[in-house]
């Protein structure tokens, strides 16, 4: 059961308005004024002389300041002469002023030299980004700020080229799915999350925690983690205290939901009509009759049984606050968050609502030791329906629109042959209840027993409990044949623990002033454990009290039990050289250890190297150096390791157990079998190569970034056929390679027009794959939708037939191959291309390798501007090239000799007056297997644009704000999943994906228009 305090953010809501605008006018109103002090006026300008309007003049140590005019001038009262003022403005250096006694300051700020000074988080430290030679993309906090998502992963979607984040749909609880430039093996290609040290998952980082994120996407950078890394790395890092006073921060969002994307379904009318010709088509007697169509027409109803399902709108909502400082040496950082996504199902509560609660802890203890602690704990309870999504979706669209869902007399009704009403399912059928906690967290002591050698040791580790309920009630319907009768309860629980210390030293070291070295060794351990049972039964009298304890009957199939665990032992190093600041040479090497192979393969070494050269420092540069500011080519290669797999002991035979192996007399007798196993296995090794360029224009305020890559992954683990002699199944071997490259350019872009700054952000990025060998072998995967693996092409590319249109007469089929598995084909029916030219159509020899799922050409652009206090940004993200094979009622009209569906899309049928049309004649049962065939028919251009995130803010002036004790107000508009532009008009997203997506069986994907308040105080 929910807490009250969703209950009350939603009865907030309900006078959200009112409630913003009594914010907006308390914190506009000075409510006193402060003490006697002294003013101090000025002028800041650019080295052009020109004003810099929106600069910020803070005093030292608080958050007291203002900022400056159209002009650049500017006005504050500071509290004594001793006071010492910052200022500071996008692009340009900060500088401090100390006030002493003056009235008057007026200071020219100087161009920001490069954003590439920055510090940016590498694997075990960091270092300069001038003096990065990997392939490293950071996100800044700027990119997540404001965003109306549910978890982290959805708000970096776009901001980095070659990181591609899938957010198929945005049912409660859902994870999306994430890849780091494209996909390189069979055995899993999903990246390694690294949080503030410690391994664990972003689905649970409150987003308004995050500092930065670094996206490691080539060896040079990622080797440095050896085996974990060979799909990439992304480090987040949390937020730290800022020196001064505690500075506490709360911000808040409190949106609407609305479903998009549902298939636009025709008149009862027209699907009488249609259903007619269907029948007339297939040799079977009409339906309906003209006077019936006419009703239709006149009366409806016109019911999108798919659509009931959802709720017009619902409410989301997030709730942060923190409290922030450093001083006397302890910096410190303390949050506590709430988010709550209802659900669109329509029933009783549903949705998903997450607590998090943070502590970030250093300390100095002495010039020569620091300790420090990060620990975080989130909680998610998520409540959806007893049943599972595209159970409740399926029969919800294959409904026709002539009947009601609910009869005159509030019954559930059970029409067009179904045994069970998905809106009552939702509504009396029970619930799914899910607890999920994640607490994360390490300690650390830095030690610097000489200048420049720092010793750090690290304890991390993150434990997770898993517990779900499920109460399946029964249903009584009012019509005879009514499923759903039997109730039943089931209960889930999953724990884990993992474990991860490690010790590093470094140590640097500069010689003459040309030569800088840095040296890093290091040492780590990696221990993981779950632990998982589940338990079901059937029949609770009464269908209340919905535990284990109640039911009548517990079933042994659904009661089991299990546990595993795995280890890894690493050893690494890193070895800087920089001379003279411009040639840079850096050196990785790890050796990993795993416990997932037998110890005569169980080590692996995996090396990188990477160099870069600054152009722009040398002397041959100066003719240029006016327009082209910085230029910098970087070249990296390495090698690194996989080892993720889920058959954790295959290196070993192992003895499995069962009840019921053997027979005798007729009687199943308990027996015991040893498990295929193949002690030769080894690592995966995928090698890379990178080239990379870096350049900066005017003033560095324009800097372009464009990288290439090539990455051969070999030894990859699968499982390949074996002879039926062998007898023990397929053991998992090294046995295929697959090469994957690709490219990614960047742009970022900062000006100044008058009053208004300018900035434009926009990234690139593609890769294609290609499997290279499997040993001669294919692999055939999936039913309705197959994919396949075959050398020389993309892996997991779709494989089907290839369709040539329409047939449009008698004659032409006479002289075309026909499906043999088809027993009719006539006019309107699809046509095939006879792929090997024997006349007939088979799967066996006529499909063809047809494209894939995975995106190309994904990019991001956002623009962004401020004035006077208003800020507005807009954020454009999209896929160029993808396609989507999806197969079913969503798609199919009168799917599986269904009575429906029928959608708009179909009134464009084959007819013998209408041979350019979109769909093929109307059939049903039999007479529907040509066009049902495995084609590319159905495989869709799932290409799209879409309008991200739109905000619109308003920051109050300083100058008001410090009358009530506030630093800064921000209120602000802004909405997610704006607009989609996309060929693929099916009623389905365009960027969904999965094995129910090939169904159209996803909850939708949303739209959320949201207000928010930023305070700091």
């Amino acid at each position: 059961m929910k807490n009250n305090l969703p209950q009350k953010f939603k009865e907030d809501l309900k006078c959200s308005s009112k409630n913003i605008l009594l914010i907006f006018i308390i914190l506009a109103i000075p409510l006193f004024s402060f003490a006697q002090s002294r003013q101090v006026e000025g002028v800041i300008t650019d080295e052009s002389g020109e004003g810099i309007p929106g600069a910020t003049i803070l005093l030292k140590g608080t958050d007291i300041g203002t900022a400056s005019d159209i002009d650049g001038n500017f006005t504050l009262d500071v509290p004594n002469s001793q006071s010492v003022l910052v200022f500071s403005s996008i692009g340009f250096r900060s500088v401090e002023v100390p006030v002493e006694n003056k009235n008057r300051i007026d200071i020219t700020l100087s161009a920001e030299l490069s954003s590439l000074e920055e510090v940016i988080v590498v694997g075990y430290g960091t270092t300069k980004k001038d003096n990065l030679t990997g392939a490293i993309n950071e996100i800044g906090e700027k990119a997540i700020e404001g965003k109306p998502v549910t978890n982290a992963y959805q708000a970096l979607q776009g901001e980095s080229p070659g990181l591609v984040i899938q957010q198929g749909t945005s049912e409660p609880g859902s994870m999306p799915q994430i890849n780091i430039r494209g996909l390189s093996t069979m055995s899993g290609n999903t990246p390694l999350i690294v949080i503030d040290g410690v391994i664990g998952s972003l689905n649970n980082v409150n987003p308004n925690d995050i500092e930065s994120v670094s996206v490691l996407k080539d060896a040079a950078s990622a080797a440095i983690y050896g085996s974990r890394a060979a799909n990439g790395v992304i480090l987040v890092t949390t937020k730290a205290g800022k020196e001064g006073k505690p500075k506490f921060t709360y911000s808040g969002q409190v949106g609407i939901q609305q479903p998009t994307n549902f298939p636009k379904i025709a008149d009862s009318w027209e699907y009488a009509t249609m259903r007619n010709e269907a029948l007339v088509n297939s040799r079977m007697a009409p339906a309906f009759s003209p006077e019936q169509i006419l009703d239709f027409k006149e009366n409806g109803p016109n019911v999108s049984h798919y659509e009931a399902l959802f709720k017009d709108q619902a409410i989301q909502s997030n709730h942060n606050l923190s409290v922030s400082g450093s001083q006397d040496g302890l910096n410190y950082m303390m949050s506590v968050g709430y988010m709550d996504q209802e659900s669109l199902f329509r029933g009783p509560d549903y949705g998903h609502q997450r607590y998090n609660f943070r502590i970030n802890l250093d300390k100095q203890v002495n010039e020569k030791i620091k300790i420090g602690g990060r620990v975080s704990y989130a909680r998610n309870n998520i409540k959806s329906h007893a049943w599972w999504t595209e159970w409740l979706i399926e029969p919800s669209v294959r409904m026709p629109p002539i009947y009601n869902i609910v009869d005159a007399n509030g019954n559930y009704t059970l029409s067009s042959g179904s045994n069970g009403n998905p809106l009552a399912q939702l509504e009396q059928g029970g619930a799914r209840n899910s607890q999920n906690d994640e607490a994360l967290g390490n300690v650390s002591i830095e030690y610097e027993p000489i200048q420049n050698l720092l010793i750090k040791g690290v304890m991390g580790g993150n434990i997770t409990s898993n517990l779900t309920q499920e109460f399946r009630r029964a249903i009584e319907y009012a019509y005879p044949g009514g499923g759903n009768n039997q109730n039943s309860v089931s209960n889930q629980y999953n724990r884990s623990i993992y474990l991860n210390p490690y010790l590093t030293a470094s140590y640097s070291k500069n010689l003459s002033d040309k030569h800088d070295f840095d040296f890093m060794l290091g040492a780590s351990s990696e221990s993981f454990r779950t632990d998982f049972f589940g338990v079901a039964g059937l029949d609770v009298p009464g269908n209340e009290y919905g535990v284990i304890d109640n039911v009548s009957e517990l079933q042994q199939s659904e009661t089991y039990g299990s546990g595993h665990e795995w280890a890894i032992q690493s050893f690494f190093g890193r070895v800087n050289y920089r001379f003279q600041d411009k040639y840079l040479l850096e050196g990785n090497l790890r050796l990993d250890g795993s416990s997932r192979f037998s110890s005569e393969n169980r080590w692996g070494i995996f090396p990188s190297v990477s160099a870069g050269w600054i152009l722009s420092k040398e002397d041959f540069f100066a003719p240029i150096e006016e327009i082209v500011s910085f230029a910098k080519i970087r070249a990296s290669w390495g090698q690194l390791g996989n080892q993720d797999i889920g058959d954790l002991y295959g290196h070993q035979s192992l003895v499995n157990i069962q009840s019921n192996v053997y027979a005798f007399g007729g009687v199943p007798v308990p027996g015991s079998y040893y498990s295929v196993s193949n002690p030769f296995r080894t690592w995966e090794t995928s090698t890379m190569a990178n080239l990379g360029l870096d350049l900066a224009f005017l003033d560095r305020k324009l800097s372009v970034g464009f990288d290439v890559f090539d990455n051969l992954t070999e030894n990859i683990l699968l499982q390949l056929p074996v002879p039926a002699a062998y007898g023990l199944g397929q053991p998992i071997q090294n046995a295929g390679v697959v090469r994957n490259r690709g490219w990614e350019v960047s742009v970022d872009y900062r000006i100044s027009t008058g009053s208004v700054n300018h900035g434009i952000n926009m990234n690139l990025s593609d890769s294609w794959n290609e499997v290279v060998d499997l040993r001669g072998r294919e692999f055939i995967n999936g039913t309705d939708v197959q994919t396949i693996l075959r050398e020389g092409f993309p892996m997991n590319s779709y494989f089907a037939l290839r369709s040539d249109g329409y047939f449009n007469s008698h004659e032409e089929i006479a002289n075309s191959a026909t499906p043999i598995f088809a027993t009719s084909v006539q006019p309107g029916d699809l046509k095939y291309v006879d792929r090997n030219n024997d006349g007939q159509i088979d799967y066996e020899n006529d499909r063809f390798v047809l494209g894939n799922s995975f995106p190309r050409y994904t990019f991001g652009f956002t623009y962004s501007a401020a004035f006077k206090g208003f800020d507005f940004s807009i954020f454009i993200q999209g896929v160029g090239e993808r396609h989507q094979w999806i197969r079913g009622e969503i798609v199919e009209a009168f799917h599986n000799n269904n009575e429906g569906p029928v959608f708009e899309r179909h009134l464009d049928r084959w007819t013998p007056n209408n041979h350019d049309a979109l769909y093929p004649r109307l059939t049903v049962g039999t007479e529907s297997v040509n066009n049902a065939a495995r084609s590319d028919f159905y495989i869709f251009d799932a290409r799209y644009l879409r309008v991200k995130n739109v905000q619109l803010g308003y920051t109050i002036p300083t100058t008001l704000m410090s009358h009530v004790g506030l630093s800064q107000a921000r209120i602000y508009l802004t909405g997610l999943n704006l607009l989609t532009f996309s060929p693929m008009d099916i009623g389905v997203d365009p960027e969904s994906f999965g094995g129910a997506a090939n169904n159209g069986r996803v909850y939708p994907v949303s739209r959320v228009f949201s207000m928010g308040l930023d305070v700091n105080f």
